[in-house]
């Protein structure tokens, strides 16, 4: 087994070459789904250009639809109406967007409601795996819930936190595990870590450069490139990431596509046209990198 030092975005994180647990093909679309802590990623970008680094030359696309506060019954993908409405609305994304594999983060919601709410999430996270492979018939890697800051003198409300986060991460396991479904233990590699974090949940840019190395470790993945060998590679990322929102998550979506589109529906015919625009990023990505 082999290690290697790389340096990203200023912090130095050893690596070692894991045995694999996702093993990405070329051409696959890939949906980062889950709450907040994908979400957020969308504008740091350290998270996709790490996994687009360890994918060099397999020309993946790659689609965030992390929300924040959202949990498997899909409540915070709800606009006006009941959790089924987001539920719906994700099913139909799904279907759109055809993904070939989706990695789901979810757990850190759940996990505040300790053991009681253990069998609620883990059937509610049953049903939105029958869901997507009803809607895309997607590969799913199931991904444990990052870990807090573990700090309890700056967050006392979260004192023995981990410990849930822990739990509902050996649950998602045993459930991959019953669903033959890969698993990938990011809580593992971040457990002990010291981060800066906003509130001691919420992690800052600083922070995502951190764990965007422990998040493609604990895919079974490496890179030998370095984000310092493709500075403008994030920007670009980022950039089409927020062309991405903008056509997934339009403004207005209710004058839109809802109850008031009799007001200003005509407009939802221009939301389309993001997707040149976005396929015009993603040809830049895959052109910085060579043919394997």
């Amino acid at each position: 087994m082999f290690s290697q030092l790389i340096l990203f975005a200023g912090f130095a994180t050893l690596i070692a070459a894991a045995e694999p647990v996702w093993t990405p093909s070329k051409n696959e679309t890939v949906v980062l789904l889950g709450d907040t802590f994908f979400e957020r990623d969308y504008r740091q970008g350290h998270l996709e250009t790490a996994l687009t680094l360890a994918t060099a030359g397999k020309n993946i696309r790659i689609r965030n639809l992390g929300w924040s506060g959202d949990t498997p019954r899909c409540e915070s993908r709800s606009y006006f109406g009941p959790p089924a409405e987001g539920f719906d609305r994700l099913r139909k994304q799904l279907a759109e967007i055809k993904p070939t594999t989706v990695i789901a983060c979810y757990g850190a919601v759940d996990a505040f409601e300790g053991e009681v709410g253990m069998q609620s999430f883990l059937k509610s996270y049953q049903t939105l795996l029958q869901m997507i492979q009803s809607s895309c018939g997607a590969k799913v890697v199931l991904m444990s819930p990052p870990a807090v800051v573990d700090d309890a003198k700056r967050y006392p409300s979260l004192a023995g936190h981990n410990a849930q986060r822990e739990r509902y991460g050996k649950a998602i396991r045993d459930l991959a595990a019953s669903q033959s479904l890969v698993y990938a233990d990011l809580f593992g590699r971040m457990k002990g870590q010291t981060f800066t974090s906003i509130n001691g949940v919420t992690f800052t840019d600083e922070d995502y450069a951190k764990i965007a190395p422990l998040f493609i470790q604990s895919l079974g993945l490496s890179s030998k490139a370095t984000p310092q060998q493709h500075p403008s590679l994030r920007d670009v990322i980022v950039a089409k990431n927020h062309l991405f929102f903008q056509r997934w998550r339009p403004q207005n979506e209710i004058y839109l596509f809802g109850s008031r589109k009799h007001e200003q529906g005509r407009n939802g015919a221009e939301i389309p046209q993001f997707d040149p625009l976005i396929a015009q990023k993603e040809q830049l990505i895959f052109g910085t990198f060579p043919n394997p």
